[in-house]
């Protein structure tokens, strides 16, 4: 059974996630036993470099990627055992751009939120909202390709918040946005964490912007919580250290005799611009420092200079450094100063220190202590109501300002907590109640029809040049293909001309189009949109086949209609034709998918698709006769679909519907079945 604090909305126990890399190379940890919680209605920063572990953690959170030990629990729902609730309750804005940029910005918010599980009228009704809040009214029509980065990322956003998600997970939320932009993101972050309890994990490498929007930060490097506690809190890293700017009238900047006067008494380096410098010392060390800039540099030679205190951009980078060169300084550096860090691998106790915050959403809890011989490993946790207070840290006079500022506006409002939705977890149990049989049919199908809606919306941009390809293609090869093999009559030939051309039609769509479309949504990273929905990859792949239904069905039909116009050919036309011509689209669409979903490498996937359109031209028996062919042929023919599906629309066309045309019926439907599984299965919406 899964415990967890009615408080947090994120409780983190003992994450660990290794990358099998195989081969000679080591084995890559990008969590290495991580322990933490983020209080609901919290806004909770992730920082770190590239290759820190956000991500990883991110994806963990998100269930698609499973960790290989620990806990993840949100909400009360066990995110490894239960990541399509988890994604139900989670709105989440990659680093990439989500799907859906060929449909108009009022469809794609509306489609998300009906995905997400809201109603048709709560979605209307929450598109209109966003249109209004995020000032999108007067591109609401247009394609989202069509609009600028900027406003994509608005887009993007809006989508996120579609479906009022308890749990918001930002990457980069304010990439490529103008400041007018990132003020309002920013704020509708702000409101929905206050007004609606909402909890947010912001990723980011913008720490300056971070430093107005959270209420607590973790700092990651090298897989490892290097420290967690409120921005006030984490700039005691730095202790009582100052920071001077310095801003001299000479261009040529200080000379070297005046460059060691500052390093004699601090750290000095370059400023961004040319006759700038920053100095950083202990603030008991001030007095040397003014002297050195009011007589031994010369106020004659300063043009300005201003006594700043540490930003949390400052914590960020010293922090960052610290544990990249000297991980054992790093923690000694926590422990005296009270920040978070994970305990060191060769098995270092992890400590929860306090500190005085009086903001009911940012108390700190001492929940453990380090035993006796082992280094302590101070961690500021986050909990609410509770304010604890503990001698050994003391707050700068920032951190009590904020602090104060944000107990003031909380004082007569606390986060509502809003109770389980229909199929979140039930109490604190982690378990999640199974929807009936029509509830997930009913589920499946609106899945089913907002997936196909989006997928047509996007065929329809070159669905003229693949219609016309698909009409003329077919009607080449009927009008160009003459007898085809020793002993068939005219009649027969052109039998095999036009379902060989059918089919082939159909491969190259079905086949080719498919496994292209696949494998450029993973290459783009939009596959990580749809699966972080609360969809099921039968419903993806279903619309993925049904949206090329239409396209390929009339590559099918126009050989039928070639073949009468120029050589009055009749052909039984039969109900059954209807049974026939979309099954044999299914079964060659489903190989698509399978190839699209089972190789990684688009190169490759190309290669493949090439080949099997060129093997299906020449030697498969679809324009050709079995008997006509090599055995090894034959025996390959007969692994393909295209066989069966020629077959079974020749003896359709002649009206033969006996226990051959059943056989391949029946082959055709098994495959269609084991196509689909293979790529329900290898689509992995679990990405590791």
């Amino acid at each position: 059974m899964t415990h967890t604090s009615r408080d947090s909305a994120i409780e983190v126990r003992n994450l660990t996630r290794v990358f099998r890399t195989g081969g000679s190379g080591a084995d890559v940890k990008a969590n290495d036993d991580l322990t933490f919680s983020i209080p609901r209605g919290q806004v909770f920063g992730l920082l770190g470099a590239n290759g820190a572990g956000k991500t990883t953690l991110v994806s963990q959170l998100l269930g698609l990627v499973r960790p290989t030990s620990g806990e993840i629990v949100v909400e009360g729902v066990d995110a490894v055992a239960h990541p399509d609730a988890v994604k139900a309750m989670t709105g989440f804005l990659p680093q990439t751009g989500l799907s859906m940029r060929l449909v108009e910005v009022r469809r794609a918010l509306h489609y998300t939120g009906r995905l997400r599980g809201q109603s048709e009228t709560d979605a209307r009704r929450q598109t209109a909202e966003l249109i209004e809040e995020l000032g999108l009214g007067d591109v609401q029509d247009r394609y989202v390709d069509q609009l600028s980065g900027g406003m994509t990322r608005l887009v993007n956003f809006g989508m996120a918040l579609m479906g009022r998600p308890k749990l918001l997970i930002l990457d980069e939320p304010t990439n490529e946005l103008d400041p007018h932009n990132r003020r309002l993101v920013w704020n509708m972050v702000s409101r929905r964490s206050a007004e609606d309890g909402t909890t947010v994990l912001l990723v980011t490498h913008n720490v300056l912007e971070a430093e107005s929007a959270v209420d607590q930060v973790a700092v990651m490097n090298g897989g490892r919580i290097t420290a967690m506690g409120t921005p006030g809190h984490l700039k005691e890293v730095l202790g009582d250290r100052i920071r001077l700017e310095l801003f001299v009238k000479d261009e040529d900047g200080l000379a070297r005799h005046e460059r060691e006067l500052f390093d004699a008494v601090g750290t000095l380096t370059e400023g961004k611009r040319d006759g700038s410098y920053l100095v950083q010392t202990d603030s008991a060390r001030m007095p040397e420092l003014m002297r050195v800039v009011h007589g031994e540099l010369g106020m004659d030679r300063v043009a300005d200079f201003r006594l700043t205190r540490p930003t949390l951009e400052d914590v960020y980078l010293t922090l960052d450094g610290r544990a990249a060169s000297a991980p054992a300084e790093t923690e000694a550096a926590a422990e005296t100063t009270a920040t978070a860090e994970t305990a060191a691998a060769t098995g270092t106790a992890t400590a929860v220190a306090t500190a005085p915050v009086t903001s009911p959403r940012t108390s700190v809890e001492e929940s453990s202590r380090a035993p006796a011989g082992s280094t302590a490993t101070a961690v500021l946790t986050a909990s609410e109501p509770r304010t604890v207070t503990a001698p050994a840290v003391t707050g700068t006079a920032e951190a009590a300002g904020r602090a104060g500022a944000r107990g003031r506006a909380d004082a007569s409002r606390v986060p509502p907590v809003r109770p389980p939705a229909s199929g979140d977890a039930a109490g604190t149990g982690g378990g999640v109640p199974s929807a009936g049989l029509g509830a997930r049919a009913r589920r499946m199908g609106v899945d089913l029809k907002f997936l196909w809606l989006e997928q047509m919306l996007e065929v329809r941009t070159t669905w003229s040049w693949v219609l016309m390809f698909g009409l003329l293609m077919p009607a080449a090869m009927v009008f160009g293909l003459t007898r085809i093999g020793d002993g068939l009559s005219d009649e027969e030939s052109l039998l095999f001309i036009v379902s060989g051309a059918a089919i082939f039609s159909v491969a190259n769509e079905g086949i080719g189009t498919l496994a292209q479309r696949i494998g450029a949504l993973r290459q783009d990273g939009m596959m990580v949109y749809y699966a972080s929905l609360p969809i099921s990859r039968i419903s993806f792949l279903a619309a993925m086949v049904f949206s090329r239904l239409l396209l390929i069905l009339p590559g099918l039909i126009t050989p039928m209609i070639t073949a009468k116009l120029m050589y009055d050919t009749d052909f039984v036309i039969s109900p059954v034709l209807l049974l026939v011509l979309p099954l044999a689209c299914m079964a060659l669409s489903a190989i698509g998918l399978a190839i699209g979903t089972l190789v990684r490498s688009m190169d490759l996937l190309l290669v493949i698709v090439n080949l099997m359109i060129f093997v299906l031209l020449l030697v498969a028996p679809v324009l050709i006769p079995i008997e006509s062919l090599p055995v090894p042929l034959q025996v390959f023919g007969y692994l393909l679909p295209p066989t069966y599906a020629a077959e079974s629309l020749r003896l359709a066309l002649v009206g033969d519907f006996g226990s051959a045309f059943l056989l391949n019926i029946g082959v055709l439907t098994a495959m269609t079945a084991v196509g689909l599984a293979g790529a329900s299965r290898w689509l992995r919406w679990r990405t590791a």
